[in-house]
């Protein structure tokens, strides 16, 4: 989907507009306007990691796999987690390099279990609302 390219330059341009390292996305009418991909929302975590620079990352569940390959573009970064693992670690992991520092943008609908284990995880970084980089990448609002 080369709109979904275009949204995801401009939306990065927004996060570093606003100083943020990354964006965490649930699915929902942000996430498919910005990737094209539409997934409902379960009890097992889905979710898309938008960082400021390179390629989205995402998390499911891994019998989720095959369908969700189906969905998100081809050569995706994907890490899957079993029903015994974190898949909030799987967050944490994509965003290694800068775990020990960075500012996460959160779009507004994301679960408060979600946002709440990645601040354990994750305690030295930064959190802000995303709203005004989904405003500026055009993206509508979840709320």
């Amino acid at each position: 989907m080369p709109e979904a390219t275009d949204r995801i330059v401009k939306l990065q341009a927004a996060l570093k507009a606003e100083g943020l390292t990354a964006l965490l996305l649930e699915p929902g009418p942000a996430m498919l306007y910005l990737t094209g991909v539409r997934w409902g929302r379960s009890e097992r975590l889905f979710a898309a990691v938008i960082p400021q620079t390179g390629e989205p990352a995402w998390v499911l569940p891994a019998f989720e796999e095959t369908r969700a390959r189906e969905l998100v573009p081809s050569g995706a970064r994907i890490r899957t987690w079993q029903e015994d693992e974190d898949p909030i670690a799987q967050i944490a992991e994509i965003l290694g390099p800068d775990r020990d520092g960075g500012r996460l943008g959160v779009e507004a609908s994301v679960r408060f279990f979600v946002f709440d284990g990645i601040r354990r995880l994750m305690p030295h970084w930064q959190y802000a609302s995303a709203r005004r980089a989904l405003k500026a990448a055009g993206a509508p609002d979840n709320t």
